[in-house]
C-alpha cells in the first residue's frame, strides 16, 4: 500500500523555496495523498479540484483525437507509444501570472504536481500545454535527449526502522540514496539551465522526481488503485 507519509518526506525534502516550493501527489479525481509542508490545506485543495478538472478535460481531448486517428500508421503517433497501462495524457502545463503548475502522471491513477516559482513581475497571460506520451517536451529544451542529459538531483531519506513483512510502496524504502545522471561539469549544465529559464528548471526537477517514483513503485509491484477502491 501507500505510505503517504514517506512520499510526503520525500517530497517536502526536495522543494526549494523560491523554484519549486510546493509538491504534492494526488489522483485525478482530485483526492489529496501526501504533500511537502508546511501548506496551506485549503489553497492547496482548490490547486487539486482545478488541476483534476484541467486534467479530465484535456485527458478527454487526447483520447478524442487518438480515437480518431486509429489505426492511422503515422510515426510518432501517440497510439503508438502508449500501452494499454499508460494514461494518454503524461503531462499538463498550467502558467500562471504568479506560478507555474506541472502536473505528471505516475502511472494511471497517479499525479504528481509540482508548484514552481516565476520571476517578479512577469507579464504572461494564462496558459496550458498538454503533452500526450511520446509528444515534444515543453519547454524545448535545445536537446532531444534533455531526460538524460540532466544534473538535477533527489534526494531520500533511509527507512526509519527494518522488518520482516514485506516492504511498502513508500518510496524511501531502500538506504539513502541519490539519483543523477551527469552530462559536462555542473557548472556548465547549470549556466545552460539558467539560461533556459524557470520554466525548463522545474520540468528538469518534475521529470527526475517522476523516475525516481516510477523506479521505486514499479521495483515493489505497487499500483495506485481507482478512488472507488479507497478505505
Amino acid at each position: 500500500m501507500l505510505n503517504a507519509k514517506r512520499l510526503s518526506e520525500l517530497l517536502a525534502k526536495n522543494v526549494d523555496p523560491k523554484l519549486y516550493p510546493r509538491m504534492f501527489v494526488m489522483s485525478p479525481n482530485g483526492t489529496l495523498l501526501a504533500y511537502s509542508t508546511p501548506v496551506d490545506i485549503k489553497e492547496l485543495r482548490d490547486q487539486a479540484a482545478l488541476i483534476s478538472m484541467a486534467w479530465k478535460e484535456h485527458e478527454a481531448a487526447v483520447q478524442a483525437k487518438v480515437s480518431k486517428g486509429k489505426g492511422s500508421d503515422e510515426p510518432g503517433s501517440s497510439q503508438q507509444t502508449t500501452s494499454s497501462a499508460e494514461p494518454l495524457l503524461e503531462t499538463l502545463t498550467i502558467e500562471f501570472e504568479n506560478n507555474n503548475l506541472i502536473v505528471r502522471a505516475i502511472q494511471p491513477k497517479l499525479l504528481l504536481i509540482l508548484v514552481g516559482g516565476v520571476p517578479p513581475g512577469r507579464k504572461a497571460s494564462f496558459k496550458i500545454t498538454p503533452e500526450a506520451y511520446g509528444d515534444p517536451r515543453y519547454p524545448t529544451s535545445g536537446s532531444s535527449n534533455n531526460a538524460q542529459s540532466s544534473t538535477t538531483t533527489v534526494t531520500a531519506s533511509a527507512p526509519s526502522s527494518q522488518s520482516n513483512t514485506p516492504p511498502e510502496s513508500d518510496v524511501t524504502n531502500s538506504p539513502a540514496r541519490t539519483v543523477t545522471s551527469i552530462a559536462g561539469s555542473h557548472m556548465s549544465q547549470r549556466e545552460k539551465d539558467m539560461k533556459l529559464g524557470t520554466l525548463h528548471i522545474q520540468r528538469k526537477k518534475l521529470d527526475a522526481m517522476t523516475r525516481f517514483i516510477r523506479s521505486d513503485f514499479d521495483s515493489k509491484g505497487f499500483v495506485m488503485p481507482d478512488d472507488s477502491n479507497f478505505p
